[in-house]
């Protein structure tokens, strides 16, 4: 089992070997590869050292094994590691924050960015009828016992999800966002007690539920390099709406106040060399993976559309 490989011991992380095998091969793979960098910028900047992993797509799930690999094997300390930042990823765990929890990590470690509107956050985490849950249980013995499936789909989230609205312009808005471009994080900053956490489990279920992958595919307009499927899914649209948000923002801080000169005039005297010294106490490797998801979403759809 490939949650053995990973996690020695731990029976409450899981990775179907049936659905992403292949994922985490290619995760192993680059960690070898990896490893030798990691571990020479670690040396080469001590506790100063930090790395951070981020990915787009099927390159988001690989950040966030690659991040898990150098923290469980003892590689990279846990204050080394920066939160993983995936945009538009699937979902690959069942128990992902439980184990985030038992490795001591925030919740905040794990950061999900997901356009409103985005099929592939959706595929592995949205409701699957009890048909299809009965036939994945009869091709693979693994899911017979697999907890999330139980609950009617494949992974759960992990960690918190930032739900990305862009521009009407781009995307007609969601009907569970206000109107208007914005990051909006689910369940706030804190979700300690049972009660709130169901109701974040919830509000998760209903917004990767609305619209459903399979009402998104019904729609004509869904398919080829200009179809619906695409604009909310491509780097370039996630790109473009994190700009938006930004420049939004920064307008909105604008008109709050305005920067004082003397903060002006102390940042045009301030020495480079001095700038460039504080910049290397905090040396930090970014590592960044771009995937496609067009093998992801073959797989999916002929998972959820069978009857």
């Amino acid at each position: 089992m490939v949650q053995r490989q990973l996690l020695p011991g731990r029976q409450t992380f899981y990775l179907n070997p049936l659905n992403l095998r292949g994922i985490y091969e290619a995760a192993k793979g680059i960690y070898q590869q990896m490893l030798p960098y990691v571990k020479f910028h670690l040396r080469s900047h001590g506790k100063s050292a930090r790395l951070q992993f981020t990915g787009h797509s099927l390159g988001g799930s690989l950040a966030l094994l690659v991040n898990l690999m150098l923290l469980i094997r003892g590689v990279a300390p846990a204050f080394s590691l920066l939160p993983v930042i995936s945009y538009g990823a699937p979902s690959i765990m069942c128990g992902g924050d439980y184990l985030v929890q038992k490795l001591k990590l925030p919740k905040s470690h794990v950061q999900s960015i997901t356009l409103h509107r985005d099929i592939v956050p959706r595929a592995f985490c949205c409701h699957y009828p009890e048909h299809v849950a009965s036939i994945l249980k009869l091709v693979n013995g693994n899911f017979r016992s697999h907890p999330c499936l139980a609950n009617q789909l494949l992974y759960a989230p992990m960690g918190e999800v930032l739900i990305l609205q862009p521009d009407e312009k781009l995307s007609p808005h969601h009907h569970l966002l206000p109107p208007g471009s914005g990051l909006y994080l689910v369940g706030g900053q804190a979700v300690d007690s049972d009660t709130s956490s169901r109701v974040l489990q919830s509000a998760l279920s209903s917004f990767f539920n609305s619209p459903h992958p399979l009402e998104i595919l019904r729609d004509s307009g869904a398919y080829g390099p200009k179809g619906t499927v695409y604009r909310d899914h491509d780097v370039p649209s996630y790109l473009r709406s994190i700009r938006a948000v930004l420049s939004k923002e920064m307008r909105a801080e604008k008109q709050r106040r305005r920067w004082p000169i003397e903060a002006y005039d102390a940042l045009t005297k301030m020495d480079g060399r001095h700038v460039l010294r504080q910049l290397q106490k905090h040396a930090q490797l970014l590592v960044v993976f771009l995937l496609s998801a067009k093998l992801l979403l073959l797989g999916v759809l002929l998972v959820i559309r069978s009857k």
